[in-house]
This record gives C-alpha cells, sequence and structure tokens, in this order.
C-alpha cells in the first residue's frame, strides 16, 4: 500500500498550528498588555485629578479597540484555518478506517470543504451490493496536496478514514487493446 496521507503532514501541521499562536500570543497580546502595562504605570504615577489622564485614556480606549479587531481578525481567519486542518489530520489518523476497492474513473478538482477544510476528490466506480449496481464514489484528498498517480480505468483497493484518501494500491491497470493484442 502507497501512504497517501503521513505523519509528516500531522507534524507539519502541528508545528504551524503552534507557531500561529505564538505569533498571536507574541505578537498582539504582547504588545498590548506592554501599552496596558506602560499606560497602567504612568496612570499611577500621575498626582491625584491630573489632566494628563485623558491622554492615557486616549492611548488605552483605541488600543484596546485595535487589541480585539486584531484578535477577531487573526484568530478567526488564519488559526481557525489551520486549527481546523490539524483537527481534521489528527482525525484521519487515530480515526476508524474503511478500507474499499473500485475503479478509477477521474480526478475532480473542483473545491469542496469538508470539516472547514480544503479538499478535491478522486472518483471511484464502486460496486453497491445492496442495488445490485455501480455508483461514483467521491475520495476527498487534500486541496495543497497533489493527486496520487493513477491510471484511469485502473482498479484501486483504498483506506479512507472519513471519505479522506490515507493510503491505496493499484490492484490492476487497465490495459489497452494494443497491448492485449500483443
Amino acid at each position: 500500500m502507497i501512504q497517501y496521507f503521513k505523519d509528516e503532514i500531522l507534524q507539519s501541521v502541528s508545528k504551524q498550528r503552534k507557531k500561529t499562536l505564538w505569533i498571536y500570543l507574541g505578537i498582539i497580546l504582547g504588545v498590548y498588555l506592554a501599552i496596558s502595562v506602560a499606560t497602567f504605570v504612568w496612570y499611577l504615577t500621575l498626582p491625584y485629578g491630573s489632566p494628563t489622564v485623558s491622554v492615557i485614556k486616549g492611548i488605552q480606549y483605541p488600543a484596546t479597540a485595535l487589541f480585539v479587531i486584531a484578535s477577531f481578525i487573526y484568530l478567526s481567519i488564519p488559526y481557525k484555518r489551520v486549527n481546523k486542518f490539524y483537527k481534521l489530520c489528527k482525525h484521519v489518523k487515530t480515526g476508524l478506517r474503511e478500507k474499499c476497492s473500485g475503479k478509477f474513473f477521474e480526478y475532480d478538482a473542483n473545491l469542496t470543504q469538508k470539516d472547514g477544510v480544503d479538499c478535491k476528490s478522486l472518483v471511484f466506480i464502486e460496486w453497491n451490493k445492496y442495488k445490485n449496481k455501480p455508483f461514483e464514489r467521491s475520495v476527498l484528498v487534500f486541496y495543497e496536496l497533489p493527486f496520487p498517480e493513477i491510471p484511469e480505468g485502473a482498479m484501486v483497493e483504498y483506506v479512507t478514514q472519513g471519505n479522506v484518501l490515507v493510503e491505496y494500491e493499484i490492484i490492476e491497470e487497465k490495459q489497452d487493446k494494443q497491448t492485449q493484442e500483443d
């Protein structure tokens, strides 16, 4: 079996997730806390009833508003995407797997979302034993990764977890008429 989903993907996403969180904690939260501590210390050193309090408020209020906006944007876009990708990768690594076989039909590069993660699909023709007829099954692969090289019409045995491709094996390739005649 050829491993399509490798442990290195989960490790890479885990590092990216930690890096994204540390950027948030180090830059956005760090700068805000530094401004807040500085303005608080400055406020404590002022005499009672000083007119400079309005300057401190003029610094602290916009800093707080910018912190809330930056946190909302940063945590809702980059961190949320990385975190969803991490959760899906962790689930693919540890979840229950299903082994199937089918004839490879085509690559489908259309964008599909699985738990908030961008995916593309491989389309297989499988036999439905309950309805006694073939049907098309789309198996998802991560959008950032290239499609696995599977010849069209090849019989493939593959392992999925939550309909995401984990590993595959080409059982038999479709033979052309010329090679059959030779």
